[in-house]
């Protein structure tokens, strides 16, 4: 049976530093994503206004959480018809949302994430020195973080030991501690480098087996040498080739069961040029999952 999509819009820009995320679902619906994913079903999200006032330690909470509320019901929505979502954010604090609604769905204990990003967004709210919630989504997922940066009913709670971060090179010294006591598994993108990313896929494709694999896919991976439109431009990154190789291994597995995009932001990118990299990126996934 042909495998159905749904588009989930994660409409968010204020849960990092810049504006302009929140414009990334309509960017690429309009450059034809949709198509791309078989004519997906299109959840789209309203775009809420930045909130004035937050607590210490937690920026524009109220937006970021209504935002991660709706998009756990859109994504449990897609997964009990049966449907794959893809997840277009938007910043990064959008993932809470995703794995509230993948851990409701599958049980904590059985999802597995593949989080391809520049940074390991593992702060808690007492260790973030920005306070932008998009550093604390994997915290907040795992149930470190306050009651206020928990999206569904309960806390996630996801096990560390099925945490996965490759190509993160700009890292805040308190997330190196808590990836070590989660137990998760972090690859650096100088790791990358160094041993080379064939050796860094043959240790994470085999602790996949049996899980629910979910991944999360920030552009600011990739090397501002091929990729610009985003809100960090920090050099040493991924080729786009290799971006697509992780991407490509992992969901060759069979075990993925979503997909989110993040961090893509069309305002820093008038030319287009970014937008058509970041669409051969997700046609590639298109043409795997079918």
């Amino acid at each position: 049976m042909e495998r159905r999509f749904a588009l989930v819009e994660a409409a968010v820009s204020c849960g990092s530093p810049t504006r302009g995320t929140e414009g990334a679902f309509d960017a690429l619906t309009a450059a034809g994503l949709p198509a791309v994913f078989g004519d997906a079903r299109l959840l789209p999200m309203e775009k809420l206004p930045p909130c004035a006032r937050w607590p210490e330690g937690l920026r524009h909470l109220d937006t970021v959480m209504e935002v991660c509320r709706r998009l756990r019901a859109g994504v449990l929505d897609a997964l009990g018809r049966g449907e794959y979502p893809v997840v277009v954010g938007g910043d990064h604090s959008c993932a809470m949302g995703t794995l509230a609604a993948l851990g409701e769905f599958y049980g904590a204990e059985n999802v597995a994430v593949v989080y391809v990003d520049a940074h390991t967004d593992i702060n808690t709210e007492e260790t973030s020195e920005s306070g932008c919630i998009h550093g604390m989504d994997l915290a907040a997922a795992c149930g470190l973080c306050c009651d206020a940066l928990t999206v569904g009913r309960n806390r996630v709670n996801l096990l560390g030991e099925n945490l996965h971060i490759i190509g993160a090179r700009s890292i805040d010294p308190p997330e190196y501690g808590i990836v070590e006591r989660l137990g998760a598994h972090l690859y650096t993108a100088q790791e990358v480098r160094r041993r080379g990313l064939e050796a860094v896929l043959a240790e994470i494709l085999p602790a996949l087996a049996g899980k629910r694999v979910h991944i999360s896919f920030d552009v600011d991976v990739l090397d501002p040498s091929e990729f610009t439109a985003t809100g960090y431009n920090i050099p040493g990154g991924l080729a786009a080739a290799e971006v697509e190789r992780i991407l490509s291994a992992v969901l060759d597995t069979g075990r993925t069961v979503s997909f989110e995009c993040v961090e893509y932001n069309p305002a820093l990118d008038p030319s287009e040029a970014d937008l058509n990299t970041l669409m051969g990126i997700l046609k590639m996934v298109s043409e795997k999952l079918k």
